[in-house]
């Protein structure tokens, strides 16, 4: 867990595992940054699930915090600290061990090689601004130690070494991020009522996450743009078969020309963005319809489905999301339904006079 103060640039290196708990992750937080600084007015996180949930929410509700969440997919959001992630990433890529175990143990040099470091926006470091000063470091060695604790020289020479070939490694990355951070960035404006294609990352969906990555198509729409967030996001009308979060930044749009002499041209016969069932074969006929209600799962469709040339034997139970070759049958078929629904209703009803 990384945590970054907005106003010094204060970097905090907290480890913890993947599947931290929220409760633990409360915890550390409160452990490693509230007890040293106290409760912080406003956090801006990502959209990890841990932090989206009503216990993290209503925890620093009853703590007088404001919370605030990246876009969905776009960690520049909160570019600050995805920064500092990617900084310490490279560090940590080229110290840690072939087995990956003892990474935690080289995040205190790290935390405090980056806290050394002055800021280009700052002119000073974190050090500085929270301390009015640098903090000693470790001075240089005399080699060889003719005193009566080797062990403790090699302790002391083990950190030094570290410290400085972290500061280094640290220093170069943040160079070269700096160099390629705003080559490709373009800035962008919309108004309501826009058409837009939106840029959709395959691990948005889980049934895309076994497909190749290249292969899958880059945008999806035209959707149209109905409110714009903050300076930089807007919020999109979506399919509601596609459950994400409709909120995009700037850079995962960009703006629909339509065809005016073919209006037809942006409509594709491909599956929909999530979908990798495509069947060869037709519908006869669509024999009847069930609701799949699970806990923890949302509920959707299935339709019994008689295909040509097959026996009804042999008819199959399909997901209504995977049928979206046959949209017309399945209309055709609801239609009937409420039609035969209605006559049932009024059948031995007798009119009020």
């Amino acid at each position: 867990m990384v945590v970054v103060d907005r106003f010094s640039k204060y970097a905090t290196f907290i480890p913890c595992s993947p599947d931290v708990k929220v409760d633990e992750a409360a915890r550390l937080f409160f452990k490693n940054v509230v007890k040293l600084w106290g409760i912080p007015k406003s956090i801006i996180s990502d959209r990890d699930p841990r932090f989206t949930g009503k216990f993290w929410r209503e925890l620093f509700k009853l703590m007088g915090t404001e919370l605030n969440f990246s876009t969905s997919f776009h960690p520049q959001s909160d570019g600050q600290t995805e920064r500092i992630n990617a900084l310490l990433e490279q560090y940590l890529r080229h110290y840690v061990s072939a087995h990956q175990k003892d990474w935690a143990t080289l995040l205190d040099v790290a935390q405090f090689s980056y806290n050394l470091q002055r800021s280009e926006s700052t002119g000073k470091s974190p050090f500085e601004i929270i301390m009015n000063q640098q903090p000693n470091t470790p001075g240089a060695l005399i080699a060889p130690y003719e005193g009566p604790n080797p062990s403790a020289f090699n302790f002391a020479k083990q950190w030094h070494e570290e410290q400085d070939i972290s500061r280094a490694c640290l220093e170069k990355a943040a160079r070269r991020m700096k160099k390629w951070a705003d080559k490709k960035r373009r800035q962008k404006e919309y108004e309501i009522g826009d058409k837009v294609l939106v840029k959709l990352l395959p691990n948005q969906f889980k049934s895309l996450r076994k497909v190749h990555k290249g292969l899958v198509r880059r945008y999806e729409g035209p959707f149209s743009i109905i409110e714009r967030v903050g300076k930089a996001a807007y919020k999109v009308e979506l399919p509601q078969k596609l459950k994400i979060h409709n909120v995009f930044h700037v850079s995962m749009l960009k703006p629909f020309h339509e065809d005016k002499e073919d209006p037809n041209r942006s409509e594709t016969s491909r599956a929909p963005t999530g979908v990798v069932t495509k069947f060869d074969r037709k519908i006869k006929e669509i024999l009847a319809e069930r609701k799949i209600r699970r806990r923890g799962v949302p509920s959707h469709s299935e339709y019994l489905i008689l295909w040509e040339g097959l026996p009804e034997s042999e008819a199959s139970w399909e997901r209504e999301d995977v049928l979206w070759q046959f949209q017309t049958e399945i209309e055709k078929f609801k239609e009937s339904a409420t039609g035969t629904l209605r006559n049932r209703v009024g059948e031995g009803v007798t009119p009020q006079k």
